[in-house]
């Protein structure tokens, strides 16, 4: 296995490089800015040229580099069938060589910042069935623990289908926000870690609730040299279909959607009740006629925001990525809105007051 570094993705790096237009106008933050500097590929060739010492570090260069939300929208990918791993990795490999090189991040620097003073995630414990038989441990994410309402509904449910968990579900930190912004072997510490304390329970499996607790402990961790002694098993894969009488648009998130690319899978938890497209709808992100899901999920789904926690961000990019996928969840005219993103789920809250929004742990 390839260590993590910037050096040992060249190949990966140079691929991400090449101009390419097809995508680009998915981008959120070249949607949000309309500056070619926000390509991906624009992004990468900076950092490239910084790493090959044929430009120096400069504030602009890494304000440019860390202004990606890691959302995997507007990439090579998406049009050409690669691997949808390669920009995310080099992006933040990217990042860390620029902190390696001098570059004093804003956004890295109030994250340390939120570490050390214990503000980067709120502690919970959630009541859940405990059984120390069981071969099956609880991975409660902090980002799902603070769902309101979550907790009864999903207490409910593992109650009526005689589930308990080798361990307290008291909230951990998953901790992808250390590879955001650039500290790649603090987030390997963090991880193995995490990984350490579920490997020394010896289950068979550690059920998590998220999308990116599944990618980070299924699949990040791996190219960081940790392995888990444990299945992760992502509740959703486990679930069966939820049939809703109302319309109703789903929004899955970045990690659902283009990490795990799990769409199939949350497009047959929501059935729809015709699968028939309104004709002046977007081609790849489809709005369905009737009563049941209202859109057909695909990797194009718009970000609503990033899926970690941001740190200095810019404000004006944020709120153009937020109202941009929202003017998308108006157009389906639903009257409810099923999230499957643990962060997205307080903003859409706050931007559909007069909708139903509700997370999916409360419909299961």
């Amino acid at each position: 296995m390839k260590k993590f570094k910037l050096a040992n993705y060249i190949e990966e790096l140079n691929r991400q490089v090449i101009h390419m237009d097809q995508a680009v106008c998915y981008c959120p933050e070249f949607r949000a800015t309309r500056m070619m500097n926000q390509y991906p590929s624009r992004r990468l060739q900076i950092a490239r040229a910084i790493m090959n010492g044929e430009m120096q570090v400069s504030e602009y260069a890494g304000e440019i580099n860390f202004a990606g939300i890691l959302s995997r929208q507007g990439e090579r990918w998406q049009n050409f069938g690669e691997c949808p791993e390669d920009c995310t990795d080099t992006t933040i490999l990217a990042r860390e060589m620029f902190l390696e090189r001098g570059y004093n991040s804003a956004s890295t620097n109030e994250f340390e910042k939120a570490i050390e003073d214990g503000t980067a995630y709120k502690k919970a414990t959630w009541d859940l069935p405990v059984c120390q038989n069981s071969k099956v441990a609880i991975l409660l994410d902090s980002d799902t623990a603070e769902v309101c309402g979550a907790e009864k509904s999903f207490n409910e449910y593992c109650k009526k289908n005689d589930c308990a968990f080798f361990n307290k579900a008291e909230a951990d930190f998953i901790g992808f926000e250390y590879f955001a912004y650039g500290m790649v072997e603090e987030g390997t510490k963090h991880l193995k870690a995490l990984v350490d304390k579920y490997n020394a329970m010896n289950v068979d499996k550690v059920l998590v609730l998220s999308a990116k607790a599944a990618y980070v402990l299924r699949y990040f961790v791996k190219k960081l040299g940790i392995e888990p002694n444990f299945e992760v098993v992502y509740l959703p894969e486990k679930l069966l279909p939820m049939p809703q009488k109302e319309r109703t648009y789903v929004y899955s998130g970045s990690f659902n959607t283009r990490y795990l690319v799990n769409s199939e899978l949350i497009n047959s938890l929501i059935p729809a009740e015709d699968e028939t497209q309104i004709p002046t709808s977007q081609e790849f992100i489809p709005l369905l006629k009737g009563n049941g899901r209202a859109n057909k999920l695909t990797i194009w789904q718009k970000p609503i925001s990033a899926e970690y926690k941001q740190y200095a961000f810019c404000e004006k990019m944020a709120d153009f990525i937020k109202s941009d996928a929202t003017k998308d969840i108006k157009a389906a005219e639903a009257k409810q809105i099923v999230v499957f993103e643990p962060t997205a789920y307080k903003l859409l809250k706050q931007e559909f007051p007069n909708t139903k929004v509700v997370y999916y742990l409360e419909i299961i």
